[in-house]
């Protein structure tokens, strides 16, 4: 069906990706903020050619899905309001792609749920079948042809193909020929003083690498219209296996318990005897935080991978215990970092942490109400609302600009 469809308006698709890869090499060539023009345009372009497309083929079928767009403004224009250190940089170029694919996944398709399987779906709409979806430009031959549009597509394919051999085939007879390559040269700098063109190859490469990768992104969702992501069946772990894993680690987490306890009744709400803040405070509290990523993960996995917390109230009850743990492990991690920040005033690191701190309970405390009432694999709108929020708080209150002024307000 994606086969008749895209054929019916290959030539419209075709013709405005080419025009947005030529916009993409003519912005390379312009000399402005390396941030906005590799990351904030390019993917300004993705949106807004990819809506566009949508709205006019009239594929938008769950428009509550636009509703992404709003995190992702915030975070692909962020950097014009707000200082962004290179950790947060990075995320960014991680996370956006990801928003942006369930974005168009799930505004095309009617069956879409972000599910555990999300990050693979992602590398399904890319890179999946970046050059195989070249295969498409085909489709033209066959049934009934239509001479004109035939030309019309056979151009495009000869233009794309031809570029890459033109630009090697300068390149050699501009490096053995001394008078062709000052005649060319002459040519060159006439168009590059019209448009900055400072290297024909790297921005033939940027032309060709923009139309493929928009091209076969944008069909790649087209195939995923119509396609219900059915979770595959849930993974079979013996009871006693886990039974016995989950006793054994809730057993070490009430020793845990007994020696803080033991710690802090002679002191509590003041630093323990013999312990500095600093001390006190940096004390295993990183291996804390990885304590409770790890018991996300057994709980995660055993809760929405497998059926085994549902089929066995022992084991129920030992996830249960084990959530109850986790969040009193992230109680013990924030009463030893307000410590320390009492003492010495907030950062962007210790921001991060809290608000990281902060996901993680509001998570434990839904998975843990779930586990208790039922689980339903149905969660990932919530868990997605959960972290992209967060991520974006992070983003806005987590620079040198508001910690700064938090600090001056609290007297640091």
């Amino acid at each position: 069906m994606e086969k008749i469809f895209i054929k019916k308006n290959f030539k419209f698709i075709s013709l405005l990706f080419l025009v947005i890869s030529f916009i993409m090499m003519v912005i390379h060539n312009i000399k402005m903020d390396s941030y906005i023009k590799c990351f904030i345009i390019p993917f300004s372009l993705l949106i807004i050619s990819f809506i566009y497309l949508i709205r006019r083929l009239n594929i938008d079928n769950n428009k509550k899905y636009y509703l992404f767009l709003i995190p992702i403004i915030l975070i692909l224009f962020s950097y014009l309001f707000i200082d962004i250190n290179e950790s947060n940089t990075l995320l960014n170029i991680m996370v956006l792609p990801v928003i942006i694919s369930m974005m168009f996944c799930g505004v095309t398709n009617d069956y879409y749920t972000i599910n555990r399987n999300f990050i693979i779906n992602f590398f399904r709409i890319f890179p999946g079948n970046l050059f195989s979806n070249l295969s498409y430009l085909k489709l033209i031959k066959e049934g009934k042809k239509d001479k004109k549009n035939s030309n019309i597509i056979y151009i495009i394919v000869g233009f794309i193909i031809g570029l890459p051999i033109v630009g090697i085939i300068l390149s050699l007879l501009t490096s053995g020929d001394a008078y062709f390559n000052v005649f060319t040269n002459k040519v060159f700098n006439f168009i590059s003083d019209l448009f900055n063109i400072d290297n024909i190859i790297s921005n033939i490469l940027i032309f060709v690498i923009s139309f493929i990768s928009l091209f076969s992104i944008f069909v790649n969702i087209l195939k995923k219209r119509f396609i219900k992501d059915n979770i595959k069946e849930y993974k079979n772990i013996n009871s006693y296996i886990v039974s016995t894993i989950l006793i054994m680690v809730n057993m070490v987490f009430v020793l845990f318990l007994v020696s803080e306890i033991s710690k802090l009744t002679n002191n509590f709400l003041h630093v323990p005897i013999e312990y500095s803040y600093a001390e006190y405070a940096r004390e295993g509290f990183f291996e804390l935080l990885g304590v409770t990523v790890i018991n996300m993960i057994i709980i995660g996995y055993l809760s929405y991978f497998t059926d085994i917390v549902k089929e066995n109230k022992l084991i129920k009850i030992l996830v249960l215990l084990l959530c109850i743990f986790s969040i009193v492990l992230i109680f013990n991690s924030y009463y030893r970092m307000f410590l320390y920040i009492n003492r010495f005033g907030f950062t962007i690191l210790r921001s991060q942490v809290i608000l990281f701190l902060l996901m993680e309970l509001i998570i434990f405390l839904i998975i843990g109400k779930k586990i208790k009432y039922g689980i339903k694999h149905i969660e990932g709108n919530i868990f997605t609302i959960i972290v992209i929020s967060t991520y974006i708080i992070n983003l806005y209150l987590c620079n040198d600009t508001f910690i700064n002024y938090i600090n001056r307000l609290l007297g640091y």
